[in-house]
């Protein structure tokens, strides 16, 4: 039966992590936000996206305000104390639930951490929108220790104003493990005009 919790306050490395969680299916998704210093929160009408997409396919759902964001205590910590926020919010969750698969899902900042983090938690799939290729570093040992297993989600707008999309190419043709590729031309970094197609878009992750 779907249970939806809001206002959570969860135990993180440097104080409590505020988050939402709907509890539903024995598959796990925690979802990441973009950019604290832009505006960045777990309600960007991305995530938001995201959350409402993975719902509809049955998954539990768990979104969270990274360290410094809303009711989270802590300061922005450039991409270091955000992946223990993460992992934080998942070993709260095991303790919610037996979920026999978590999955990973971000969008721009928030995707650089599920990518880090991915690296240890082995997800079963990764859904990555609008990775910020460029503005980063994305190790190569990251991706390098993705589980082969590991179903891989891109999702990338051709006219993304904030990160070169050709990058995101031109980085996806250095890897080894390449993720699906799912591209709208028309869409804009905040898909703005494309929520819809993004929603569907995100079906292709099979639970």
């Amino acid at each position: 039966m779907k249970s939806n919790h809001k206002g959570l306050l969860i135990p993180g490395a440097v104080g409590e992590i505020e988050a939402e969680f709907v509890l539903q299916d024995e598959n796990l998704v925690i979802i990441s936000h973009p950019h604290p210093l832009y505006g960045g929160t777990m309600h960007n009408k991305v995530v938001t996206t995201l959350w409402k997409a993975y719902q509809e396919m049955g998954f539990s759902t768990l979104r969270y305000n990274f360290r410094g964001v809303g009711m989270s205590e802590g300061e922005h910590d450039y991409a270091q104390g955000e992946v223990e926020d993460l992992k934080a919010v998942l070993r709260w969750a095991r303790t919610q639930g037996d979920f026999s698969r978590v999955h990973l899902a971000g969008f721009s900042f928030g995707s650089y951490i599920s990518i880090k983090a991915a690296s240890e938690l082995k997800p079963a799939s990764l859904c990555t929108v609008a990775p910020p290729v460029g503005l980063y570093s994305f190790e190569s040992q990251d991706i390098g220790r993705l589980d082969s297993a590991t179903q891989w989600l891109l999702i990338q707008g051709g006219q993304d104003e904030v990160v070169a999309a050709d990058g995101v190419l031109q980085w996806v043709e250095t890897l080894s493990h390449k993720p699906d590729i799912c591209w709208r031309e028309q869409a804009s970094h905040f898909f703005h005009g494309e929520l819809l197609w993004l929603r569907k878009a995100v079906a292709l992750i099979q639970s």
